[in-house]
């Protein structure tokens, strides 16, 4: 009983009648970047340590110009997990960004 249940919990939990999985993919088809974040947001509240979720997150987040949500988002998912390639590379192109936006707005 033990092994069904744990199954259970992990596989089978949903939200609005999609799993983590439904979540995921629907936010990878979708092309609006606020219907994105919906779907995104739900898939890590149903896997909080799936570290993909918080990286494309992340992506939603930084396409729509909110900068401070995708960076919150990359440094959670590098909380999970350090070394995640993806997190790093995104976090570190942000970050560029954003100082080139900081250094246009200053000249």
């Amino acid at each position: 009983m033990a092994i069904s249940s744990s199954f259970e919990r992990i596989f089978l939990k949903k939200i609005g009648g999609k799993n983590s999985h439904d979540w995921f993919e629907m936010g990878a088809k979708e092309k609006d970047p606020e219907k994105k974040i919906e779907c995104f947001k739900n898939t890590v509240k149903l896997k909080p340590k799936f570290v993909g979720g918080w990286t494309v997150l992340g992506n939603a987040y930084a396409e729509l110009g909110d900068y401070e949500k995708a960076m919150e988002c990359y440094d959670h998912a590098l909380s999970i997990c350090p070394r995640y390639r993806e997190a790093k590379y995104n976090k570190k192109n942000l970050e560029k960004k954003m100082k080139e936006a900081s250094l246009k707005i200053e000249t």
